[in-house]
Parts: structure tokens; sequence; C-alpha cells
């Protein structure tokens, strides 16, 4: 079975401006974009510094840092487990089976390529085969980027093209095209975009 992960922690002195508003809303309606999205059942957990209440079907586990930082982000790889890993401030906006398939039956990871220097790897998202625990293992705290391009890859743009992509470096200048997964990095944000129709179509929670 997938799992799918992300991360939320109170914000403190290691956090970037925009990383300051989240809250169990961004879990909640990022569970519910993947809950459209995947035909098949999957796990969905929230790496957390603090138990959280969640809607049900969202898993928590604890984060080990006693303050966490982005090298933090490492840390759901310790799971070992095939995985689709993304920060809150993503959008599943089509059907991504597929990618649910690379997943379960790959060796390799999955990374896009960076949306401002194509010849390497971001980590805005993550298609993780199993078996990755060495990827948290050896991690000393290095950078969460920086340590992600060192891991054997290959690029979601080359196999799944235009799937996975920036907002910032692909949708906004050229639409949502056949965009499966659209993650979104700095500014803006989700609650600042609140008329925007992909905003409006996308960042729902079914329950509510």
């Amino acid at each position: 079975m997938l799992t799918v992960a992300t991360l939320l922690w109170d914000a403190n002195a290691r956090s970037l401006p925009f990383s300051k508003m989240y809250d169990e809303t961004w879990v909640n309606r990022l569970y519910a974009g993947f809950r459209r999205h995947l035909t098949d059942p999957f796990r969905f957990v929230c790496f957390t510094d603090r138990p959280r209440v969640f809607k049900a079907g969202i898993d928590q586990e604890r984060i080990s840092a006693a303050v966490p930082d982005y090298g933090t982000c490492i840390e759901p790889y310790k799971l070992g487990e095939p995985m689709i890993l993304v920060g809150l401030d993503t959008l599943v906006v089509g059907n991504i089976d597929h990618l649910r398939d690379f997943c379960l039956q790959s060796d390799i990871i999955g990374l896009p390529r960076d949306p401002y220097k194509l010849s390497r790897a971001c980590n805005g998202v993550a298609l993780v085969p199993a078996g990755k625990q060495d990827v948290f293992k050896a991690h000393r705290g290095e950078n969460d980027m920086e340590w992600m391009r060192r891991q054997p890859h290959v690029f979601i743009d080359d196999i799944f093209k235009g799937h996975v992509v920036s907002y910032k470096g692909s949708v906004q200048k050229n639409g949502v095209r056949d965009a499966r997964i659209i993650y979104f990095h700095g500014w803006p944000k989700f609650h600042q975009m609140l008329d925007d129709p992909l905003i409006k179509e996308h960042w729902r929670d079914d329950d509510l």
C-alpha cells in the first residue's frame, strides 16, 4: 500500500516567514486532495511535533527533533514504505494512480527538476520506493534539498512530463495543462489566493 506523508510543526526561530501560517487545516485539505485523486486505499501520515486533532483517516508520527527545521523533512524516509512525500503547500489536481504505481514498482527515488535550474533536482515532491530508510539513517542535519540532490534519483519530469510541476515555475506562466500535482514554494500561499479558481477547486476539505 502507498503511504502519503507530510509534516507540520509549530513555527520556530528556524522557520522562514512563508512557513508560519500552517496549521491542521492545511493537513486536512491536503489529505482530501489525495483522497479525491487516488483510486486505491492509501495511508496518510503527518509527522508532527506534538499531538494534533486531524480528520479521521490521518495518522500521526512524532517528529524526533526537539526543535524541527527544514532538515526534518528527511524524517519520513525512515518509514521505508512506498511513499509520496509532499509539503503542505501542495495541490493534487488530477488522478495520480500512475505516480502511486511508480512508488510501488520502482527501485529509485523520483524528484522534480528544479524549475530554476533544470539540470538539478528539487524536493518539492518525492516519489519514494520501499526500502529507502538509509536516506534518513545517514542524514546528519544537512539541508534537505541538498541532501536529496545527493541521493540516487531520476527526474519525474522525464518520466511523467508535465504531471508534477511548480506553481511559480510552470503554472503561473503556462496554466495547469496536464498537471496532476502542483507544488508551491515561497510566496504566494493558498490563504493569499482564495479567489483564484485553482485554489477554490482544489484546496478544499470535502467533509466541510
